[in-house]
């Protein structure tokens, strides 16, 4: 439900409603309590800024509507399937991609990132303090995150931050432990047709933003791992759409994903424990994503479609994104191959010290393997 032009905003009140009501009412504590109501008001005031931001654009910047999104590419997989990973070293590639920050997708208007820019480029002669508070900023809310999915206000992300502030999007757990009660952010696809033309509206007049903001000549690069939910929107959206589908096995993506949350329940929500049915709904979650990559898979194009297999990557990240540009016949330049090959070197020394196992959440494999079959079937993973 919204009352304003898609095009400027869209909210979804029931989301943050119901959140309000889960914490503060049904299963109410002080902690919970102080959650909900911090929560309503970080969700309410960064709609009002973005609403008044973005009401500046179609203003000061109505050109924006003018922007062709050709052949946008998009990273799709289960979480914890090597996204992130791809994602930045593609995004090493300057003379063809435009792509987020993390506060590009939290705050998505020109008139916005042009008033960063310009107290960027003040802070930048008097020393930097506005960066040295960032970084202080992004240490206190995504430190404990650096070895599972290092992130930061100014680093690349994926572009849920927007949905997440819109209430579209199953990422509302990453604050709530009743993710079962959000189901129907699960598959946004299965949303009724009114609201689905909402959000299509509404993300693509931000694409738009961003590329005329970033990069208008450019291809827009997207990873956007619970985007497997929007299968059906983006393509209608987007029918020459690049589709890279990171597949990993599920016995290691779904216990990685969960451990994911980990870090900010224990804070928010001690009291829910890792071997509980509040964190096996993130596996359910997985699952679901599975099988619904691959219900759509068949509805993309197949020279604009292809499947890399997270073991591939990992082993060989150089040669794995240069099969990925012959695939989809993306040309290389040279700069990018030398940016390329400092970053995969660098990468092949990186060792993660983070661990989980599909037996602390209390997960069964005989399940797994049932409701996704199909996979193990399809790219040979072990029982």
């Amino acid at each position: 439900m919204t009352f304003i032009d898609s095009d400027i905003l869209y909210v979804r009140f029931r989301t943050h409603a119901r959140f309000v009501y889960l914490h503060c009412f049904k299963h109410f504590t002080v902690r919970r309590f102080s959650i909900g109501i911090v929560y309503i008001l970080v969700i309410f005031l960064v709609n009002m800024l973005n609403f008044a931001m973005r009401l500046l654009d179609e203003i000061l910047f109505p050109n924006y509507k003018k922007i062709n999104i050709k052949q946008p590419v998009f990273i799709i997989s289960n979480p914890r399937s090597g996204t992130t990973f791809l994602h930045r070293l593609l995004c090493l590639d300057e003379e063809k991609f435009v792509y987020n920050l993390l506060y590009h997708t939290t705050f998505p208007s020109i008139t916005l990132y042009r008033i960063i820019q310009f107290f960027s480029t003040i802070d930048k002669k008097i020393g930097k303090p506005l960066n040295k508070l960032i970084e202080w900023i992004n240490n206190k809310m995504f430190g404990g995150w650096d070895d599972i999915h290092a992130t930061g206000f100014n680093k690349s992300e994926e572009d849920e931050g927007m949905h997440f502030i819109s209430g579209i999007s199953a990422s509302v757990g990453l604050v709530t432990p009743f993710l079962k009660e959000f189901k129907e952010l699960y598959i946004p696809d299965k949303l009724d047709d009114k609201t689905k033309e909402q959000i299509k509206k509404y993300y693509k007049s931000t694409i738009q933003r961003w590329m005329y903001a970033l990069g208008s000549d450019k291809l827009f690069l997207s990873k956007t791992v619970m985007s497997s939910g929007r299968l059906e929107m983006l393509h209608e959206l987007f029918p020459d759409v690049k589709i890279i589908f990171l597949i990993r096995n599920p016995y290691q993506a779904i216990p990685s994903f969960t451990s994911m949350f980990a870090e900010p329940w224990t804070k928010l929500h001690p009291d829910i424990k890792e071997n509980s049915e509040e964190y096996r709904e993130w596996g359910e979650l997985g699952i679901q994503y599975y099988k619904y990559f691959n219900e759509q898979k068949q509805n993309f194009k197949t020279e604009n479609f292809i499947t890399i297999a997270y073991t591939d990557l990992v082993s060989h990240p150089k040669q794995t994104v240069l099969k990925i540009y012959e695939q989809l016949k993306l040309e290389i330049h040279p700069a990018f191959l030398e940016r390329l090959e400092k970053a995969t070197s660098t990468a092949k020394k990186y060792k993660s010290t983070h661990s989980y196992s599909i037996e602390t959440y209390g997960f069964e494999k005989d399940h797994i393997y049932q409701e996704l079959k199909f996979i193990f079937d399809e790219f040979g993973f072990e029982k």
